[in-house]
C-alpha cells in the first residue's frame, strides 16, 4: 500500500501544480503560445521559445505530460498489486481515463483557439479529476491503517460545500473568458453600486460571480465552523475546515485585487490555485469523514488482523 499511496500523493500534487499553472496560461493569454498545433509546440516536440507564451504554454503541455505518466503508473500499480480492492482499483483506472480525456479536451480548447465553453469544460475536468485524486489518496491512506472519525452529517455538508466551491469556480472560468472585471474596477461595489447597470453580458456574469462568491462564502464558513466546534470529534477534519475557511477569506482579497489591478497576472494566477486548494481540501473533509469509506477500510483491513476493524465510526 506504501507505494500506492505514494503515486496518489504524487499525481494529486503534480495535479495542483498543473491547474495553478492553467491559471498561469490564462492569465498572460498564452493559451495559443504554441500556435494550434498538438500535441506539437508550433509544429515542433521542443519549440523555439521565441517569446513568453511559448515558454508558459510549453511548461503547461510539460506539466500535463508529467501528471498522466504518474496517474499511468498509479493505474498500473492498483491494478496489479490491488484487485481484490476493486474500490481502489476502479478509482485509479478512472483517474487514468479521466486525464486522457482532459488531454484530449485540452487539444480541442487550443484547436479552438480558447472558445470559452471548452475553457469552462477544461477547468471542470481538471477538478474533477483533482477531487478523484484526493478522495482516492485518502481511501488508500484509510485502508493503509488510517483511522477515520466519521460522521454523515458532517461528510453530506462538507460535499455541499465542495459543490458550491466548484460551481464558483465554473463561473469564474466562464467570467475571465467573457470580460474578466466586466469592466468594473472598484471593490464590493461595482461603478459605485451594490446593483450596477448590468447592460453587458460581462458585467451580468461578473456580477453573478460577486453574488456567488457572497453565498458560498457564508456556506463554506457555516460549514466549516460547525465542524471546528466538534474538533475533538473530528480533528482531521477540523484542521482541514480552518484550512478551508482560511484559504477563502484569503481568496475574497485576491479576488479583490484582480479587480482593483485590473487583471495583473499573478492575482488571476493565485485566485486560480487557491480556489482550486479550497476545493481540494472540502473534498478532503467529505473523504475523511465519510461512514462508507471507513467502513470499507475495515472490510479491508480485517482478513489481516486479530483485533478486528480499525476504523472507528463516531455516528
Amino acid at each position: 500500500m506504501g507505494r500506492l499511496k505514494t503515486l496518489a500523493i504524487a499525481s494529486t500534487v503534480a495535479t495542483f501544480v498543473l491547474v495553478s499553472i492553467g491559471g498561469l496560461v490564462r492569465a498572460t493569454k498564452s493559451g495559443l503560445g504554441c500556435g494550434t498545433d498538438w500535441p506539437d509546440c508550433s509544429g515542433k516536440v521542443i519549440p523555439i521559445f521565441s517569446d513568453y507564451t511559448v515558454a508558459v504554454e510549453y511548461s503547461h503541455r510539460l506539466a500535463a505530460a508529467i501528471v498522466t505518466v504518474l496517474i499511468a503508473a498509479l493505474a498500473f500499480t492498483a491494478i496489479r498489486h490491488h484487485r481484490d480492492q476493486p474500490k481502489i482499483m476502479w478509482s485509479a483506472v478512472g483517474a487514468f481515463f479521466l486525464v486522457l480525456f482532459q488531454a484530449g479536451l485540452g487539444a480541442v480548447v487550443v484547436m479552438l483557439e480558447l472558445h470559452a465553453d471548452t475553457v469552462v469544460m477544461h477547468l471542470g475536468t481538471a477538478m474533477t479529476l483533482l477531487a478523484l485524486l484526493v478522495h482516492l489518496t485518502v481511501r488508500v491512506s484509510a485502508q493503509g491503517g488510517r483511522t477515520l472519525r466519521t460522521d454523515r452529517g458532517v461528510s453530506s455538508s462538507s460535499f455541499v460545500a465542495a459543490v458550491s466551491v466548484f460551481l464558483l469556480l465554473v463561473v469564474g472560468s466562464y467570467l475571465s473568458g467573457t470580460g474578466g472585471t466586466g469592466g468594473f474596477r472598484d471593490w464590493p461595489l461595482m461603478d459605485g453600486q451594490l446593483i450596477p447597470d448590468l447592460e453587458l453580458k460581462a458585467q451580468t456574469v461578473h456580477f453573478l460571480h460577486r453574488a456567488l462568491a457572497a453565498i458560498v462564502g457564508v456556506i463554506v464558513f457555516v460549514v466549516g465552523l460547525r465542524v471546528m466546534k466538534r474538533k475533538r470529534e473530528f480533528p482531521d477534519a477540523a484542521r482541514l475546515a480552518h484550512i478551508a475557511s482560511g484559504l477563502f477569506a484569503v481568496e475574497v482579497m485576491i479576488g479583490a485585487a484582480n479587480v482593483w489591478t485590473g487583471l495583473n497576472a499573478a492575482f488571476v494566477t493565485l485566485h486560480l490555485a487557491v480556489g482550486a486548494a479550497i476545493w481540494a481540501t472540502l473534498i478532503g473533509m467529505a473523504a475523511v469523514t465519510s461512514p462508507a469509506l471507513a467502513a470499507e477500510a475495515a472490510r479491508a483491513r480485517r482478513p489481516a488482523s486479530a483485533h478486528g476493524p480499525l476504523a472507528e465510526a463516531s455516528r
